[in-house]
């Protein structure tokens, strides 16, 4: 049983990211395993919301503002509306129909 939901799992993962993480690691006072937890926060983060800037993403991190990440929260998609015109242009059905 573990205590906090906290599971540990071993992943393989090549020479040059866990060179990178250990380095990154050193830098902002993590553990090699914080540093590679904090990627992949920030990769499911950037990926939920993609509009959002790197930055802002630590920000909200930080303040503990984001809703929590759960398998079945939905993505949210953007969709922009264009509208175009067509100047001297007449379609009409029948004409195309004969054609």
């Amino acid at each position: 049983m573990t205590i906090g939901g906290n599971l540990a799992t071993s992943v393989k993962l090549s020479n040059e990211t866990v060179e990178s993480a250990r380095q990154q690691a050193q830098i902002f006072q993590r553990t090699l395993g914080g540093q590679v937890d904090y990627w992949a926060k920030i990769g499911r983060l950037a990926e939920l919301y993609p509009s959002l800037t790197f930055d802002c993403l630590q920000k909200l991190m930080r303040e503990n503002r984001l809703q929590p990440l759960t398998a079945s929260q939905p993505i949210k998609k953007q969709f922009n509306a264009i509208s175009l015109k067509t100047y001297g242009y007449r379609f009409d059905r029948e004409d195309a129909n004969a054609r």
